[in-house]
């Protein structure tokens, strides 16, 4: 994996050349970094190589170059993969990436015609932004890098009020009203006088509901199965994570069949399902689980913390991992395969036929309402936030609408999820495998009815025909999902996610709120809300957590008005 940045321009002005520094200078914060640059007097091109796969994600010729963030997964070499790009012409990429089961994002230079080209995979799980700049485009694997280039950036309120409540901004939307997110099957052509977007792949556009879940189970495993072979390559030791759930436990579960010797990290609270489940299972398959307790495990994502703690100076395993940067991950399984933010009421609505039930139904899932006495607007924001969700529903308005919140889920959140672990690579330089983004595992989820999905239906099915191991201990389900059938003894019915509220620490969120009463971002907020939100919150006589909370998120992405 890589970090990348550029611009391309037709003519390079004081102001070109200044930013082409500062991206040398800011895509990484880490300043020994080698920076590897190419320049035509069209495009600048600057990459940081993590190596995190220890191989070429780079191939070049005399009439172009290629290069791969994440993994294409045609094969399991990506320096193999990277090379066939090269030797393609542009026009077999579509074909060449249906093929492809991993996360990526292919960017190839043409120096003869130049024009950069640029294609996400199907979810877009590896971001890349861009924004227009007098007459040139500048882009960036990284959002963060934007904030340090010598361009003018306003804040999007419905971005950052979507990032604040549901946890992602919607749409090609970011923070910034200047930038913008390649989409899922995007194909963006950048010349020094042009911006050309396309979608060369779209979810909408595969079969649906032409599957029953026998088929389905078979379909899912050989799917799941192929993208571990693809991933694993010649690896004999591998590091993944485990929670007290089915996705990190069913990858367990396929790599020690395999004969991988394996170890694995948790980061929970202490004596949480999260931490104790995952224990168990460790000891009933006899594999070190190194556990690490946290106060507050929505302060940073797991992959974050990974990067933090797996170092060679504090696990021996890791100098026998063949490529200890690599971390296996069940990102995606619960929303892709489980089905969950998907409940009773959701389908209702679904049901209905009226995408505006749908959107109401879901924000009323994610408890995801901005405060309106405390944020100016908050009103007209939260009916702005309703109506870019019909927005995003109606853009699939050919399909049922269960299938269409489905895609909604896939290339919103989904799309979204592991960005901020990927902003800070250059810190933590660690990358994943993401065996429930495989392509053909979406192919089968998508074929499938939403009804065999929803509560995690098909995914016991799977589990108790392919890995019955995975379930001789007990797992944490989701509220209103298939129960966890076995007797538990362990712990009272308290999950981490039921956790996270009540120990998020109330004294730095009354910080925040009242360090916002006085600084440039209080501009957003009405300050006599805030204010006695924070007084009354301090005293006990309101519980003012989720207000402030929602005011910390904020804080994250607002550009100062000053």
């Amino acid at each position: 994996m890589s970090i990348v940045a550029g611009v391309i321009s037709e003519a390079w002005t004081s102001d070109l050349l200044l930013i082409k520094k500062e991206i040398a200078q800011h895509l990484s914060r880490n300043p020994t970094d080698i920076r590897h640059e190419y320049f035509d007097n069209h495009l600048y091109f600057c990459r940081v190589a993590i190596d995190c796969h220890r191989e070429s994600s780079w191939a070049e010729n005399h009439l172009r170059f290629s290069m791969v963030l994440g993994h294409t997964l045609m094969s399991s070499s990506l320096t193999q993969d990277v090379n066939t790009l090269l030797q393609q012409s542009l026009s077999n990429f579509p074909q060449l990436l249906a093929k492809a089961q991993g996360t990526y994002c292919v960017l190839d230079y043409n120096k003869q015609r130049r024009a950069l080209t640029i294609f996400a995979d199907s979810l877009a799980i590896r971001p890349l932004y861009y924004m227009k700049y007098k007459g040139s485009v500048i882009f960036s694997s990284c959002l963060r890098l934007f904030n340090e280039l010598s361009v003018t950036l306003t804040t999007n309120l419905a971005g950052a009020t979507e990032y604040a409540v549901i946890g992602y901004s919607l749409g090609n939307k970011t923070h910034y009203n200047e930038v913008y997110s390649i989409q899922p099957g995007e194909k963006l052509t950048l010349t020094s006088t042009s911006l050309v977007k396309e979608r060369y792949f779209r979810w909408s556009d595969m079969p649906f509901n032409c599957i029953d879940d026998s088929e389905g189970t078979l379909q899912l495993d050989h799917a799941f199965k192929q993208a571990v072979d693809l991933a694993i390559g010649n690896d004999l030791h591998a590091i993944s994570t485990l929670s007290g759930g089915l996705d990190s436990r069913v990858i367990v579960a396929e790599l020690l069949k395999r004969g991988i010797k394996l170890e694995c990290m948790n980061f929970s609270y202490q004596r949480s399902q999260d931490e104790v489940y995952a224990e168990v299972f460790a000891q009933c398959h006899d594999f070190p689980l190194h556990i690490v307790n946290v106060s507050d495990t929505q302060e940073q994502t797991v992959e974050q913390r990974l990067g933090h703690y797996w170092r060679s100076t504090q696990y021996p395993f890791y100098l026998q991992v063949e490529r200890p940067r690599l971390v296996w991950s069940g990102n995606g399984g619960s929303v892709c395969i489980g089905m969950v933010f998907c409940d009773d009421q959701i389908l209702a609505a679904c049901a209905s036929g009226d995408p505006f039930a749908v959107a109401k139904a879901y924000l009323k899932h994610q408890h995801a309402y901005i405060p309106k006495r405390m944020v100016k607007q908050g009103a007209k924001l939260q009916q702005q936030l309703e109506l870019n969700i019909v927005e995003c529903l109606c853009q699939y308005s050919h399909l049922p609408l269960d299938k269409a919140f489905q895609l909604f889920l896939w290339e919103n959140d989904q799309h979204q999820h592991i960005a901020p672990a990927l902003e800070d690579m250059d810190k933590f330089r660690l990358d994943f495998h993401l065996p429930f983004y495989s392509k053909a595992m979406l192919e089968v989820m998508f074929a499938l009815p939403v009804s065999s999905a929803v509560k995690h239906q098909l995914y016991m099915k799977w589990l108790n025909q392919s890995y019955s191991e995975a379930l001789l201990t007990p797992w944490q389900t989701y509220p209103g999902h298939l129960p966890c059938p076995l007797k538990n003894n362990l712990l009272p019915p308290l999950s981490q996610w039921q956790l996270a509220s009540n120990v998020r620490n109330k004294l730095d969120l009354l910080k925040i709120g009242v360090s916002t009463l006085f600084d440039a971002k209080g501009e957003f907020y009405n300050r006599h809300y805030l204010g006695a939100n924070c007084i009354l919150t301090a005293l006990g006589l309101h519980r003012g957590e989720s207000t402030l909370n929602v005011v910390k998120r904020m804080n994250q992405v607002l550009k100062s008005p000053h």
